[in-house]
């Protein structure tokens, strides 16, 4: 994925996005709208086809969607790590600024996880319909927030948050290589890598909580599963410590040049 580096402008101060940033957004998504054209129709035959084989063997007790979700979290971060490393210098010689350029990332992320977060929550929908139609049981291999209800709020909610979580840990990824090299890089990724971790425990394993609280229900105590916005509350505290991260690497990072 590439994109070309926006005319020299200055930003403006305060909350409100300046010209530059607007301009680093929208290519990005436009980018992001133009591999997806590719990807996400792949990303549905494939399942589909998947499913397909194993019906004709033995009957289809799981979702397969599901486990379609992987490949998102995957490529987007290997995506971000990409923009830190190849595109910050390049708009920050065309007189952007550091600043300037975390804010455009970090909308256009949340934009971008957003937008993925629907398509995995149309895509659940979907296969509902169709194992219902078929008569599959469409059963979850990991617990999810969402439960096997199929809510989707709470199903949208946990994709968005695991898709940005996975944007933010690749920028942060991006930014400790490009500012300490490839040695020292490697050196952090796993800490790098535990917030990510951390919210992927809080979304997809909720069944911790019951082997935590279990034994107060046990002595009569009633202690119930959280609702889902302590989930949401504690996966943005975590982000915000990512975000916080990203800037301190990042709003000073020596530019090397391309000779």
């Amino acid at each position: 994925m590439s994109i070309e580096a926006p005319a020299r402008i200055h930003p403006d101060s305060g909350f409100r996005l300046a010209r530059a940033e607007t301009v680093i957004i929208r290519l990005l998504l436009t980018r992001m709208v133009e591999v997806g054209r590719w990807f996400w129709p792949l990303g549905l035959v494939i399942p589909a086809l998947v499913g397909a084989a194993i019906a004709h063997f033995t009957p289809v007790t799981k979702s397969i969607w599901e486990n379609a979700g992987q490949w998102p979290r995957w490529w987007l971060l290997a995506m971000a790590i990409t923009l830190v490393s190849a595109h910050l210098p390049i708009v920050v010689a065309h007189g952007v600024t550091r600043r300037s350029a975390l804010r455009a990332l970090a909308v256009s992320g949340v934009l971008i996880a957003l937008l993925w977060a629907g398509f995995m929550v149309v895509g659940h929908v979907l296969e509902r319909a169709i194992y219902d139609r078929l008569g599959w049981s469409d059963v979850m291999d990991i617990p999810h927030v969402f439960a096997d209800g199929y809510d989707v709020l709470p199903m949208f909610a946990e994709y968005g948050l695991i898709f940005l979580a996975y944007l933010a840990t690749g920028v942060l990824i991006g930014g400790l290589y490009y500012r300490f090299g490839p040695i020292r890089g490697t050196l952090l990724l796993v800490p790098a890598m535990l917030p990510v971790v951390a919210i992927e425990l809080l979304l997809l394993s909720t069944g911790w909580y019951t082997g935590l609280f279990g034994p107060l229900n046990h002595r009569g105590m009633d202690v119930s599963r959280p609702p889902l916005a302590v989930f949401v509350g504690l996966v943005l505290v975590i982000l915000s410590i990512v975000a916080l991260a990203i800037y301190l690497v990042l709003r000073d990072v020596p530019i090397r040049s391309k000779k």
